[in-house]
């Protein structure tokens, strides 16, 4: 081996490992920039109805579909501005307190201990200290927002830009891979965003008829921990228990109770009925990954595991199992275009 192939070759392995530290330092922003490309699978996915049946254009098309979102956002919100805003802050108010006398009730500072020095326990123990990043949240949500409209308005420049980093023999494997990842989250998507309309609703609904401080904030915080399937219920529950807990211990069961009940008519009516077969991810699979990715990348990582999850799973399934082992694999997408083809051809 000549002095330059060494050289040469010792150069790439620093390259890829100075990539590699790149990547990582970059995390956060490549999880928002995921964010939004979620947010523009949603607006994309509201605009093409629009499209098939008027004669709007898609960037017009797309236009109205934000300005209605806005408009609809406004007039939910506004009415009720004031009092979130009240039952928000007392919320964050209550919290802090409830958490310390639950703590000293129950003895769970060995506990807490205890978790120290596990990933897991890490990431339950931080858990409690995300509230201070709120504006931190803030700005990124803003990124992600706007970021998702610049992508919902070109999306195949950005599409054709990635696709241009990969070999030109693997880009008909990738751009397969794309448009599975972009139906499976799409039809996720709408099923989650009925799902968090419904938990939210019953919460809300629960904690005020049980006599709960602060029911709509709490109905609000339930609704968007839905978007967190399997771990995102369970974190939601906890400020309601808590609140409650300084009103006494009674309550608090009320309130437990009222997170039983909603939770169970999710999983046995919400899920089956509105998600159904909507993403073919194992339950198990989704759990580990979310715990994984949220281990790894903390909150945010933990916001979008589960996407992140039906992401990873459908490349697994196209590129390893079926491209490299040879195996056949079912995909979603294409059984679902061969359904409609067959219906098609029935008629």
């Amino acid at each position: 081996m000549s002095d330059w192939v060494f050289v040469r070759r010792v150069l790439i392995v620093f390259g890829l490992a100075a990539f590699a530290a790149l990547l990582w330092l970059l995390a956060d922003i490549l999880l928002m920039v995921f964010g939004a490309a979620l947010v523009a699978l949603a607006l994309r996915a509201l605009a093409e109805p629009i499209v098939r049946r008027t004669w709007l254009s898609e960037p017009w098309a797309l236009a109205a579909v934000v300005i209605a979102t806005l408009a609809l956002t406004a007039a939910l919100v506004v009415p009720f501005a004031a009092t979130i805003a009240e039952q928000t802050n007392d919320l964050a108010e209550q919290l802090p307190v409830a958490f310390n006398a639950a703590v000293q009730k129950l003895n769970l500072g060995s506990v807490a201990d205890s978790f120290k020095g596990s990933a897991i326990g890490s990431l339950v123990l931080s858990a409690f200290t995300w509230g201070s990043a709120i504006v931190t949240a803030l700005t990124g949500f803003v990124l992600v927002l706007f970021g998702g409209i610049y992508f919902a308005a070109a999306p195949d420049t950005y599409r054709a830009g990635f696709l241009k980093l990969f070999p030109e023999p693997w880009q008909k494997r990738v751009t397969a891979t794309i448009e599975d990842s972009r139906f499976a989250l799409t039809r996720w998507l709408r099923a989650q965003a009925i799902a968090m309309a419904i938990v939210g609703t019953l919460t809300g609904l629960g904690m005020w008829a049980a006599g709960v401080p602060s029911p709509v904030a709490l109905g609000l915080i339930a609704g968007l921990t839905e978007f967190v399937p399997i771990i995102g219920p369970i974190v939601g529950a906890v400020p309601a228990v808590l609140v409650a807990s300084t009103q006494g211990w009674e309550l608090a069961l009320w309130a437990l109770g009222v997170s039983i009940v909603v939770q169970q008519i999710e999983n046995n009516v919400v899920m089956p009925f509105v998600v159904g077969r909507v993403v073919e991810l194992p339950a198990a699979v989704g759990l580990f990954a979310v715990v994984a990715i949220g281990v790894v990348f903390g909150p945010l990582g933990l916001l979008l595991g589960y996407p992140l999850a039906i992401v990873l799973d459908v490349a697994v399934r196209r590129l390893y199992v079926r491209e490299t082992l040879g195996e056949k694999v079912e995909i979603a997408s294409e059984r679902t275009r061969g359904d409609k083809k067959k219906l098609a051809a029935s008629a």
